[in-house]
């Protein structure tokens, strides 16, 4: 027996389709503006995330209780910081270049794209090497804690940027290694990764520019 609301759709606003009747796919416009919105989203929350570190340094900086806010020991190696910071900066120039060289349609933008990603490592690389060279642990002073914790997130940060990063080099790779061969292959594989790429750089680049504030604030303040 048919129950009494079958061929009713779930969602009476949403007219019914028949089963022979082809629905088109969605524009690619649609996801691209999804993930320019997306990004500068992403790009705002990094923002008072971040902010909340550098809030506490100022704040601790100028209670300096017992002081101890910044002993003699805890210092962290201006060298480190240098090469941290100079890793992040020439990769998220290397990714800017890289998007404007996709949105030029040249295809010559993944050897820059995927040297901003070898430097984004290498930055996190660096920045856990330090962990294990320097005299002072995250309890040794307000310094040392909102050291530790800024910059241990601001590397988990910039490792998830590096990630999405490589999904649009590694897209990139695949697209050109297996060329679209017939019906359901996307032809213009370009068309839809240049959305992402846009998308991961601008918040790398954002993210960039936390990074040297952070420097500044920890090794030079």
């Amino acid at each position: 027996m048919e129950s009494a609301g079958a061929g009713i759709p779930l969602n009476p606003d949403v007219p019914g389709v028949d089963k022979d009747v082809a629905i088109s796919p969605e524009s690619p416009d649609i996801g691209a503006r999804s993930l320019y919105i997306a990004g500068r989203l992403l790009a705002g929350a990094a923002t008072f995330f971040f902010l909340a570190y550098l809030f506490a340094y100022f704040y601790l900086r100028s209670l300096n209780e017992n002081g101890m806010w910044h002993p003699a020991h805890a210092k962290a190696d201006q060298a480190y910081g240098a090469i941290v910071v100079a890793c992040v900066v020439v990769s998220a120039l290397l990714a800017i270049l890289a998007g404007r060289q996709m949105k030029a349609g040249s295809r010559t933008w993944l050897p820059a794209a995927a040297t901003a990603l070898v430097l984004g490592l290498a930055a996190v690389a660096v920045q856990c090497v330090q962990y294990t060279v320097q005299h002072f642990g995250p309890t040794d002073g307000g310094y040392a804690s909102v050291f530790y914790a800024w910059t241990g997130l601001y590397a988990i940060a910039v490792l998830a940027t590096m990630y999405w990063l490589e999904t649009q080099v590694a897209t990139e790779l695949r697209a050109r290694r297996i060329p679209a061969a017939g019906h359901g292959d996307i032809a213009e594989a370009d068309r839809l990764i240049a959305p992402g790429l846009d998308a991961a750089v601008f918040f790398w680049s954002y993210l960039a520019g936390i990074g040297v504030v952070t420097w500044l604030t920890l090794y030079l303040v």
